[in-house]
C-alpha cells in the first residue's frame, strides 16, 4: 500500500472516534557524509516515515505522533486518545478544517533524482569543499554535506487528499588555522549540482586565515558587515517570530507592529517556498492549504503573520498557506537583494567590523527585541575601508528592530543557507548586509 493508501486507511479508523480529523504522513530518506581533519570518516542513511494524526471532538484537539511501526497498534492507541478527549478542555477559539481549494500550485522540478540516487556525489562535493580550503593554507577542515528526499501526503476529513515529494541538500565546511582561528561557510539547495563545493571550502578558509592574532577591542556601537551566514542566523528568529502562534504566545517581537516599520525601507523579507531553488518546495501545509509567496516585510513594514486555521480566527485574518496544526512556520524565508557587493561595503566602512557567523542567540526580551549572540568564524576589524586584523573578545548585543532599521545596504549575490546553527530550522536564501552602528558589549 502506498503512502496516500496508508493514510486514508488510518482516517477512515480515526473518524470511528473523532467529529474531524487529518492524517499526514512523511517519508524521509538522508544521507550523511561527515568530515574531520581533512578526511571523510562517517557516512550514514536513514529511512524514516513518521505518521502525524490529528484528531477533534466537540472543539477539543490533540495531535498525536507514531512512528510507522505503531500502527500495527492503532486500536490500542485510538482507545488512548479517545480516552483523553475526555479530559482535555475544548478550545477557546476553534475554526473546522478548511474545504479543499480549486487549485493548487505545481513545482515540477522540486524532486531531483540525482540528489539521493548518486550518493557518490556526496563524496565528490566534500573531497572537493576539503580540497578548495586546504588549497587556501588552512591547516584542517571539517563538516558535513546532507542529502535528503521527502514523500509526504495528507489527507483530511474535509475531504482532501494530496501528495507531493522534494530534495534536498546542504553542505557546511569549517576551516581551521590554530586554536580558535576558524573560518565558516555553507550552501544549500534542493539539487546536489547545484552546490558549489569549491566556493564554500575556500570562503571558509578565506575568514580562518583572517582570523589570526585576533586583538582585544573596545566594547560600543560599529558599523557592521554581517555574511550571509551570520544574517541567516538573525533571521531565522525574524521568521519564527512571523507565526501567528509566536505573536499569540507572547514571543515576538511584531506584537501590535502590523503596518508599521520595523526596519529599514530597502529591506524586503517574503516567506516564498515557490522560490526557484527553494529548500523546502512544499505545495500544500498540514491543512490542505495552497502554500504561496507571502511578504512578511515589505520595504521596511510589517505585512502579516503566518497563520494556520486557529491563529488566523484569533486574530482575524486569512489562511497563509503556513500550517502546523498548532504552529505555523516559514516555509522558506527570502530577502529581496540589493545592489552592493560584500567588498563595496567594506569599503563603506570607515571603522567597524565585519562578521562571519553569529552563534547561540538569546532572547533577553522577545517583545522588546532585545537579545544576544557569540559571534565568530571570521570577526574583523575594519579601518578606512580595509581589513585590518581579527577581533575577539566581544558579544553581539542589539535589538532586533533597532537591528533591522539600520540595515544601510543589500547584497546583491543571494545564497541559500541551511545548517544546524540555524536555530530554527528555517532555511534563508540571504544575502551579506551592512548594519549601521550595531550594538557589543564584552564576552569576557
Amino acid at each position: 500500500m502506498g503512502l496516500l493508501g496508508l493514510a486514508k486507511d488510518v482516517l477512515e479508523k480515526v473518524m470511528g472516534i473523532a467529529e474531524s480529523s487529518a492524517v499526514n504522513i512523511m517519508r524521509k530518506l538522508s544521507r550523511q557524509v561527515r568530515f574531520s581533519v581533512n578526511k571523510m570518516d562517517i557516512t550514514k542513511a536513514w529511512d524514516e516515515t513518521s505518521v502525524y494524526i490529528l484528531i477533534e471532538k466537540e472543539k477539543k484537539m490533540l495531535v498525536y505522533d507514531l512512528s510507522l511501526h505503531a500502527l500495527g497498534d492503532i486500536e490500542k492507541i485510538l482507545g488512548r486518545i479517545e480516552e483523553a478527549l475526555k479530559i482535555i478542555p475544548p478550545k477557546p477559539y476553534y475554526a473546522p478544517l478548511p474545504k479543499p481549494a480549486e487549485k493548487y500550485p505545481s513545482i515540477p522540478d522540486a524532486y531531483d533524482r540525482e540528489t539521493i540516487e548518486k550518493p557518490e556525489k556526496m563524496v565528490d562535493t566534500a573531497k572537493m569543499a576539503i580540497d578548495s580550503a586546504l588549497s587556501e593554507g588552512v591547516k584542517k577542515v571539517a563538516g558535513t554535506i546532507y542529502t535528503n528526499a521527502y514523500e509526504y501526503v495528507l489527507v483530511t476529513s474535509a475531504g482532501f487528499e494530496g501528495e507531493g515529494k522534494y530534495t534536498n541538500t546542504y553542505l557546511d565546511v569549517r576551516a581551521f588555522m590554530d586554536g580558535l582561528e576558524t573560518g565558516h561557510a555553507s550552501m544549500a539547495s534542493r539539487r546536489i549540482s547545484a552546490i558549489n563545493s569549491k566556493k564554500v571550502g575556500s570562503r571558509a578558509a578565506y575568514y580562518a586565515k583572517l582570523s589570526k592574532n585576533p586583538k582585544k577591542l573596545r566594547a560600543g556601537e560599529y558599523d557592521t558587515v554581517f555574511t550571509p551566514d551570520a544574517v541567516a542566523s538573525i533571521l531565522n528568529f525574524v521568521g519564527m517570530m512571523s507565526s501567528g502562534f509566536a505573536a499569540i504566545a507572547g514571543y515576538s517581537t511584531f506584537v501590535q507592529k502590523m503596518g508599521t516599520k520595523v526596519a529599514s525601507e530597502k529591506f524586503t523579507l517574503a516567506d516564498d517556498p515557490h522560490f526557484k531553488d527553494s529548500f523546502n518546495p512544499i505545495i500544500f501545509d498540514q491543512e490542505g492549504v495552497p502554500t504561496r509567496r507571502n511578504l512578511i516585510i515589505e520595504n521596511g513594514t510589517f505585512r502579516t503573520f503566518l497563520h494556520n486555521r486557529i491563529t488566523a480566527t484569533i486574530m482575524n485574518a486569512e489562511l497563509t498557506g503556513n500550517a502546523g496544526w498548532v504552529f505555523p512556520q516559514p516555509w522558506n524565508l527570502v530577502i529581496k537583494p540589493g545592489e552592493s557587493s560584500e567588498q563595496e561595503m567594506i569599503s563603506e566602512i570607515k571603522e567597524g567590523l565585519l562578521v562571519g557567523n553569529v552563534t547561540y542567540i538569546r532572547f533577553q526580551d522577545y517583545i522588546k527585541g532585545d537579545f544576544s549572540g557569540i559571534i565568530r568564524d571570521g570577526v574583523l576589524y575594519i579601518k578606512d575601508g580595509e581589513i585590518k586584523h581579527a577581533v575577539k573578545g566581544l558579544r553581539l548585543s542589539d535589538n532586533l528592530i533597532r537591528w533591522l532599521q539600520n540595515i544601510s545596504l543589500i547584497g546583491k549575490e543571494q545564497q541559500q543557507i541551511y545548517h544546524w546553527w540555524l536555530e530554527a530550522k528555517i532555511p534563508v536564501v540571504s544575502v551579506p548586509l551592512l548594519v549601521r552602528k550595531a550594538q557589543y558589549t564584552e564576552a569576557w
